[in-house]
């Protein structure tokens, strides 16, 4: 008999099953089952102190149903009758948390009060308080895979794939162009308000902080319902089944394209320009395109494009330079001179607590220069680096 209605997961779960029939045999065989699957578990996902207590708490945390959906998008704006069915699995959930000190703790010391789900049902007897935090969880953090992660790419068969690890640089780390960064943080602020706001490329030479900006952009409003998902060319074959699945959430979606650029003969950048402009669906509010490129135009464009009627190659040639043009703003990062690296260096040093005097970082800098790419943001971050480990 299937108990829950909505966290249709639990249902499926041999965990949760096995557990709900112990509690009416009490039979000390299932209990030894539930425990071996539970330690097997704690393997694999990130539960610890009272296995089962934080296994439920992950399934409810996880879980994609109408109820987590709808609470993501309009909060306590939660349509009643949904929430009431929503509060009759709430109750099970609720006495299976309250039973499951029979189970196995392992690292009592651990047992985490920073988990948000735990808390709920730890310390709110009420079912509707319950329902209310929940509720007000997954407005603020998103459900399902959303509130785990706060970066994606995109696998074709097994769908949006949570980034584990996701580098955490700020806007402090950034020096430089700060123009650019000034139009970039408005336009993402613009976006999360529900204001008018412009799909960007960010061009320019190697290693001038394109991409991190982007990520540091992810790090600064990821508490404001931002997401990010990282595509690479092969990936916009997809572009329809990504926007399936998230033009309907209650989260602001970024679609990251790094380091983007097409060879003549590829074709792919069709894809992107319908989303873009000027397909028959338009682009979901909801999202929004940050690209980066060391080449202005796109596209690269081929011998082949200027030959033919004078007419047909202009054509060839002014498509090709249109995806460009369809980004709204277009934002130009360039490596500055010697004064501007060396500055740099010297807010770095500062941030990552390095104690040289300023001569000695201003002689090694210009050698560490002199012998790689340049004087880029990139390369005056893997000269602090490099003095870091050896302080």
């Amino acid at each position: 008999m299937k108990r829950f209605i909505l966290f249709n997961s639990l249902n499926d779960d041999i965990i949760i099953s096995e557990v709900l029939s112990y509690l009416e045999e009490d039979n000390y065989d299932k209990h030894q089952y539930i425990l071996n699957r539970l330690l097997e578990k704690a393997l694999d996902l990130p539960i610890d102190g009272d296995l089962f207590k934080m296994y439920l708490c992950y399934l409810v945390r996880q879980d994609e149903n109408l109820f987590t959906i709808k609470s993501e998008k309009v909060g306590n704006e939660i349509d009643k009758n949904l929430f009431n069915i929503a509060l009759n699995d709430i109750r099970v959930i609720k006495r299976l948390f309250d039973i499951s000190e029979e189970f196995c703790t392992l690292n009592d010391n651990k047992i985490s009060d920073n988990d948000p789900i735990f808390n709920i049902f730890k310390y709110n007897e009420d079912i509707n308080t319950i329902g209310n935090l929940l509720v007000d969880f997954y407005y603020k953090n998103g459900a399902g895979i959303m509130n785990y992660y706060k970066g994606f790419k995109w696998d074709k068969n097994k769908g949006l794939i949570g980034i584990e690890n996701c580098d955490p640089i700020t806007f402090d780390e950034l020096i430089g162009n700060e123009m650019q960064l000034k139009i970039l943080i408005n336009n993402t602020e613009s976006f999360i308000n529900g204001e008018l706001c412009n799909n960007v490329l960010l061009f320019g030479d190697s290693g001038t902080g394109k991409s991190s900006s982007v990520k540091a952009i992810l790090n600064k409003y990821y508490n404001k319902k931002l997401r990010v998902i990282e595509l690479n060319k092969k990936d916009f074959m997809d572009l329809n089944n990504i926007l399936s699945l998230i033009k309907h959430r209650g989260l602001k979606f970024i679609l990251f394209l790094d380091d983007l650029s097409f060879e003549e003969f590829e074709y792919e950048y069709k894809n992107m320009k319908a989303l873009i402009e000027g397909g028959l669906e338009v682009r979901p509010k909801n999202v929004l395109i940050y690209a980066t490129s060391n080449r202005k135009n796109l596209i690269r464009e081929g011998f082949n494009d200027r030959q033919g009627d004078e007419i047909h190659a202009r054509e060839t040639v002014e498509e090709k330079h249109s995806l460009a043009e369809r980004f709204g703003v277009t934002l130009t990062f360039s490596v500055g001179n010697q004064n501007d690296y060396l500055n740099t260096v010297y807010k770095l040093a500062e941030i990552y607590n390095i104690n040289l005097p300023k001569e000695t970082l201003k002689r090694e800098a210009i050698k560490w220069a002199a012998l790689s790419s340049g004087r880029s943001n990139r390369v005056a971050k893997q000269f602090i680096m490099s003095v870091n480990s050896l302080v």
